[in-house]
C-alpha cells in the first residue's frame, strides 16, 4: 500500500513537472516570436496549483495597481460609508482622466471613484484613492503586512508610466503580485458586500477583453485589471478567473514588455500567454 501511495505520489510530481516545461518551452517561442519579455504567475486556489515563468522578473505594474489600490480602501470603507464625498479640484486633473474632469469643482464619492478607476482606468481617481489612503505610506506598510516587500509603490498617475529596467520605482514581480492578489482580494478582509462590487467592477471591466480574456475559454468567468505603460512597450493584464464549475478562482498575473524604450506594446501577447496558462493549469 506504501508503495502504491509513493508511485502516486511520484506520477503526480512528474506530471505537474512536464506541465510546467511544456508550458514555459510554449511561453518562451511567444518571446521569440514577439521580441518580448514575459512574466507569468499563475496560481489555482482551488487545488494550490502554481505554473510560473520569470516569475521573480521586476517589470512595470502601470494601472494594474488599481485593483491593489482599491482593494485597499474597500478594506477599510464599510459598504455603507462608501457615499463619503471627496471634493475635486482643478489642479487634481491629470491625464486621462475621462471621468474625473467632468467633476472639477464637485464632489464625488468614494464609491464612485473607486467605479472611475476599475471601468475606466482613470488617473485622477487613482490618485485620490491614493491620498484616502493616506499616501504610499500606508499602501507599502499594507503591503509589508501582506508578506510583499517586492513591489515598489512610489509615483502617482501619470509618472508611474514611465518605467526603466534600471529603475525600481513602480514595479513588481510577477509572483509577487500574484500572492498579494490572493491575499487582499481572495482570503482577505473584504466584506461581502466590498468584495462582491469589486468582483463585480473588475468582470464588467471591458479594457481586458483582448487580454487574458480574450484567451480563456468562452465558459470561463473572467475579473481582471489590465495596465499599460508608456515605455518599453509594456502592457500587462491581471485577473481571477473562474472556469465552469469552479468556485475558487485561479489567479493569472501576466507582466510583457519590449527590450527597447520605444517599443510598441501588443496585446496578443498577453492572450496568447493566458490561452496556455489557462489550458494548462485546468486539465
Amino acid at each position: 500500500m506504501k508503495k502504491l501511495i509513493i508511485l502516486v505520489m511520484l506520477a503526480l510530481i512528474l506530471s505537474a513537472c512536464n506541465t510546467k516545461h511544456s508550458t514555459n518551452n510554449d511561453i518562451e517561442k511567444l518571446e521569440k516570436k514577439y521580441g518580448a519579455n514575459i512574466g507569468m504567475y499563475a496560481l489555482n486556489t482551488q487545488n494550490g496549483e502554481e505554473l510560473s515563468f520569470n516569475e521573480n522578473k521586476r517589470f512595470a505594474y502601470a494601472s494594474t495597481l488599481k485593483a491593489i489600490s482599491s482593494a485597499m480602501l474597500l478594506e477599510q470603507t464599510p459598504y455603507n460609508k462608501l457615499d463619503k464625498k471627496i471634493h475635486i479640484n482643478k489642479d487634481d486633473i491629470v491625464p486621462y482622466s475621462p471621468v474625473l474632469e467632468k467633476y472639477i469643482g464637485k464632489e464625488i464619492t468614494i464609491k464612485k471613484l473607486i467605479e472611475a478607476t476599475m471601468l475606466f482606468s482613470d488617473n485622477t481617481a487613482n490618485n485620490k484613492i491614493i491620498d484616502e489612503l493616506g499616501g504610499y505610506e500606508h499602501v507599502k506598510n499594507r503591503l509589508t503586512d501582506l508578506g510583499d516587500t517586492t513591489t515598489h509603490p512610489s509615483r502617482k498617475e501619470p509618472d508611474l508610466n514611465f518605467y526603466s529596467p534600471k529603475d525600481k520605482r513602480d514595479t513588481t514581480t510577477p509572483i509577487a503580485y500574484g500572492k498579494t492578489l490572493n491575499k487582499l482580494i481572495v482570503d482577505g478582509k473584504l466584506s461581502k458586500a466590498n468584495k462582491d462590487f469589486l468582483l463585480d467592477l473588475m468582470f464588467k471591466n471591458k479594457s481586458g477583453d483582448t487580454l487574458i480574456r480574450d484567451g480563456a475559454s468562452s465558459n470561463f468567468k473572467v475579473m481582471d485589471k489590465s495596465g499599460q505603460a508608456l515605455t518599453y512597450g509594456s502592457r500587462n493584464d491581471v485577473a481571477l478567473v473562474y472556469p465552469d464549475g469552479q468556485n475558487k478562482p485561479i489567479i493569472l498575473v501576466i507582466f510583457t514588455n519590449k527590450d527597447k524604450k520605444d517599443g510598441k506594446p501588443n496585446d496578443k501577447i498577453v492572450s496568447e500567454v493566458a490561452k496556455i496558462v489557462l489550458k494548462s493549469i485546468n486539465e
